[in-house]
């Protein structure tokens, strides 16, 4: 077998491949004699039929099966013999024609995983800024008014609305005269002053009336969630349909036990809401901790990413974005958005977030940070009767979802303990 590596750059290679005509004899023969023993020719026993007359009536199975074999046995050798790990699964660019008693070439495309200049001390002890894990009287008092708020008795009013009004509104988006897709409504429900629908809009609402109509201008920033909405000027054209005005009652131990949150009094309730916010910022500002922590290590260092590895992060990015629209009834048609669209705003997290896989591992291998086999044993045993599945299809759920997170939690989790957090003042 002849070998050769040409290099696309530092993360792609070329891997030429010549196989021998012997090695190609043996693996059509072999092919050959498969097929033959399948084969019911008319005439002939099963697997009885001459040789001659199974190539000449399956030439074409018997040449795509051999090109399959010889690649699928050679590869691994000529990888291992160049000292190339794939990164991805090589994809064949290139096949000869298959002719016995001839040598046989092939063309691979081996990504692999970029070399990374990375010492201890670009990720070990880092100081990476964080918030303090803390909640103000505030905060819980706000909540507090909130449940209120969620509680009330709405009464239909005929008088201007105010602020935490609630009103039944009509509206349609235009981006210039042009009506933007999925963004309309006949009958929204907005509590005003949240900012849950738009803060402009909520704005306008204000000193309004029932009837009335108006249009507001709406700046969005390019980092919208709705890509429909980034970077323009929408136009909303509005009809106040319905306004409702909240009747408060009094923060009483009996409105507390109206709720069924579990608790009876207005004191409960309150160390409730504390607990429950403490949570939340617990786990936000470790999200927020750990990115900061890659951030600053990949700031340090720099390094290439095979584009099919780029590709593969967006493709499951797309999938995502669109199971999430599904949930709300919405599609990349009902809203106009193209690959292309979607491509421009997703490839930059793709690519970050396939930098930061790479780095994981590259640490995990500098560290010997490693899954106990006990405990991969554990999540296929765990699978197979959870899911009632065989052993096999349990290993490939493990090994593909689960081990991959369980993984980065391991690394992220020695990241974040051996980092130094320099708290924020709030």
């Amino acid at each position: 077998m002849k070998l050769e590596v040409v290099d696309k750059s530092p993360v792609e290679k070329l891997l030429k491949v010549e196989v021998s005509s012997e090695e190609v004899n043996r693996i059509f023969d072999e092919v050959t004699q498969e097929i033959r023993k399948k084969a019911k020719l008319k005439g002939f026993r099963e697997g009885k039929a001459p040789v001659y007359m199974v190539r000449k009536l399956f030439r074409e199975e018997i040449e795509g099966k051999s090109v399959e074999r010889l690649i699928e046995t050679t590869l691994p050798k000529a990888l291992k013999e160049k000292g190339l790990e794939p990164l991805l699964h090589p994809r064949v660019e290139e096949v000869d024609r298959l002719s016995e008693g001839e040598s046989f070439n092939y063309t691979v495309l081996v990504e692999i995983r970029p070399p990374i200049d990375l010492k201890r001390e670009d990720y070990f002890g880092l100081e990476i800024e964080r918030e303090k894990d803390e909640v103000k009287e505030e905060e819980v008092e706000k909540m507090l008014g909130e449940f209120r708020y969620s509680f009330s008795e709405l009464e239909r009013v005929d008088e201007p609305i105010g602020e935490r009004y609630a009103v039944v509104l009509s509206f349609e988006a235009f981006d210039g005269e042009n009506p933007i897709p999925g963004h309309a409504a006949q009958a929204l429900f907005v509590d005003v002053g949240t900012g849950e629908f738009n803060e402009t809009v909520e704005r306008a609402l204000l000193g309004k009336k029932e009837g009335e109509f108006f249009t507001v201008e709406v700046e969005y920033p390019q980092d919208a969630l709705n890509p429909l909405l980034s970077g323009k000027k929408v136009i909303y054209h509005i009809e106040v349909k319905e306004v409702y005005k909240r009747k408060l009652e009094e923060l009483t131990d009996d409105f507390v036990k109206k709720l069924n949150l579990g608790v009876d009094t207005v004191d409960k309730l309150r160390e409730l809401i504390r607990e429950r916010l403490l949570s939340d910022k617990k786990r936000k500002h470790e999200n927020q901790y750990r990115e900061r922590i890659l951030d600053k290590i990949l700031e340090k260092i720099d390094f290439e990413v095979p584009q099919r590895y780029v590709e593969i992060k967006f493709y499951q990015l797309l999938e995502e974005l669109r199971q999430s629209f599904e949930r709300e009834g919405l599609s990349f048609e009902k809203m106009n958005l193209s690959i292309e669209k979607l491509r421009e705003r997703l490839m930059p997290l793709a690519r970050k977030l396939s930098k930061q896989e790479i780095l994981i591992d590259r640490i995990a291998e500098l560290e010997n940070i490693e899954i106990p086999e006990q405990e991969i044993n554990r999540q296929i045993d765990g699978i197979m009767k959870g899911l009632g599945v065989s052993l096999e299809e349990a290993g490939r759920i493990v090994y593909h979802n689960i081990l991959p997170k369980m993984f980065a939690e391991m690394v992220m989790r020695f990241l974040v303990e051996n980092s130094k957090p320099i708290y924020k003042e709030s």
